[in-house]
């Protein structure tokens, strides 16, 4: 499973149709995998501008002298925390790859709007991880085939999903 939680100021993300083109250019970066795409979340967490602070300071809120130095306050600040669970990065190579995955998928959404981000990658442990009850079939196993094919959990015997 890949996690997205994107927190944003209530002033953008505001339509569905921006939240959706957000969410399959995410969806993407792991389809190509290929993983299913039920695996990919994508939460996006509206807050107020007075629950978003970036160096003691709410943004966007009005620039002003006492904000200096440091960024424009009147931008908005996008945080977002990835969790990877259905796969690890197993080399600096593929990190690069992944994280140029990640900024391509970002551009149009946010970099390109002008708004200031960040984000971080966790990686967490897989053996800890189920959906609808079910342990996920390993990577490439004819379980995870069907899985990707159907886009959705089902049962299956464990030696078709490599357990």
């Amino acid at each position: 499973m890949p996690l997205w939680i994107i927190y944003h100021p209530r002033s953008i993300f505001t339509s569905e149709a921006e939240k959706t083109a957000f969410s399959k250019d995410v969806t993407n970066i792991y389809t190509a995998v290929p993983l299913p795409a039920f695996y990919v979340n994508v939460l996006f967490v509206p807050l107020d501008a007075t629950n978003i602070y970036v160096g003691s300071v709410p943004r966007p809120t009005p620039h002003t002298a006492a904000n200096e130095p440091g960024p424009d306050s009147s931008v908005p600040f996008v945080r977002i925390t990835i969790q990877n669970i259905a796969r690890t990065l197993p080399n600096d190579a593929a990190r690069d790859r992944f994280l140029g995955a990640i900024d391509k998928a970002l551009k149009p959404h946010i970099a390109d709007k002008g708004y200031d981000w960040e984000y971080s990658v966790e990686e967490t442990r897989r053996d800890l991880w189920k959906i609808q009850g079910i342990v996920p079939p390993m990577p490439g196993s004819d379980a995870e085939l069907q899985w990707t094919r159907e886009n959705k959990a089902t049962a299956f015997e464990p030696a078709r999903g490599n357990l």
